[in-house]
């Protein structure tokens, strides 16, 4: 596990703020809450997750805040701004006592309207993670000047961002959503008439699907299969979606086979939910026992 893999990461970084409710909560009402503030955005979290993994890894994303730009380069993360000036952006989420998501609001149109490449060279033999934050063009460009010699894997990053990669799906190696964003992106009801969709458009996509803390359906290297999260104490299910898609490419990309590299990624989505943290091997080997008990079909 001491491999070092290039991952570039491409997508959002801005504060995240959280606000737990203190007790039930009553609509059209005051309720007195708990705020906390993190530097977040799902690029900046799976960055932050492979580089604590000792993975060579670069984020890109628009300019922010010098104290921000210390807290990434604490991380290990290297750095590339594609603007000058900082835009104001921001996420906001509001979970209850028990650390459920109730709403998530997002601040986020200065992405949309960013469309420069200039930064975006034609990459050879990298690992690159793009969430859905940027313009549709852009993230278009992206994909386009590096499927043919780079792994590229999406996350689905919200239910009103996953038209973007509709017509791109062929030019897609891994693709990791929740529930809703599938059924968004495939017009479907039903996750596994989603898998066969995408199947449909594209036999080598690998496919993850989550829906929260019931089963993970997952379509990979011609495999379907289907996993049971281990039972956990949550503490906020805030960013469990990006430790998985972290972990899942960490694991596959050190050549583990799909079986065990989607049940890893299941447990690391657990465990960040939990609150848990601890060094590198602590947190490998507590991934690892984890995903020995829990259960798991291979379908096909």
């Amino acid at each position: 596990m001491n491999k070092r893999n290039d991952f570039i990461c491409i997508g959002a970084v801005h504060s995240d703020y959280i606000l737990r409710l203190k007790q039930n909560y009553f609509i059209n009402r005051t309720n007195p809450i708990k705020e906390q503030e993190n530097l977040g955005g799902v690029a900046y979290n799976i960055a932050k997750k492979l580089s604590f993994l000792k993975q060579n890894t670069r984020l890109y994303s628009l300019n922010c805040t010098k104290f921000q730009k210390n807290e990434i380069r604490k991380q290990g993360i290297k750095f590339r701004f594609l603007n000058k000036e900082i835009k104001k952006r921001h996420y906001t989420s509001i979970i209850d006592k028990n650390g459920k998501m109730i709403l998530g609001l997002a601040n986020m149109d200065c992405y949309e309207k960013f469309n420069d490449d200039k930064y975006f060279k034609n990459y050879i033999n990298q690992k690159i993670i793009l969430d859905l934050n940027l313009s549709t063009e852009l993230i278009k460009k992206i994909i386009n000047k590096n499927f043919n010699k780079n792994y590229i894997c999406v996350c689905g990053t919200s239910t009103h961002k996953v038209y973007k990669i509709k017509n791109l799906l062929k030019k897609i190696n891994t693709i990791i959503l929740n529930k809703q964003e599938g059924f968004t992106l495939t017009n479907t009801k039903k996750i596994k008439d989603s898998i066969n969709y995408l199947i449909k458009k594209n036999k080598k996509l690998n496919i993850i699907i989550t829906n929260g803390k019931y089963a993970i359906n997952a379509y990979i290297n011609g495999t379907n299969f289907i996993t049971y999260p281990p039972s956990i104490n949550i503490n906020n299910d805030n960013g469990a979606g990006d430790a998985l898609s972290a972990i899942f490419n960490y694991f596959f990309s050190c050549n583990f086979n799909a079986l065990d590299s989607l049940n890893m990624s299941v447990c690391a989505g657990s465990l960040q939910a939990s609150g848990y943290e601890n060094n590198k091997e602590k947190y490998l080997q507590k991934i690892n026992t984890l995903s020995r008990a829990i259960k798991f079909k291979i379908t096909n």
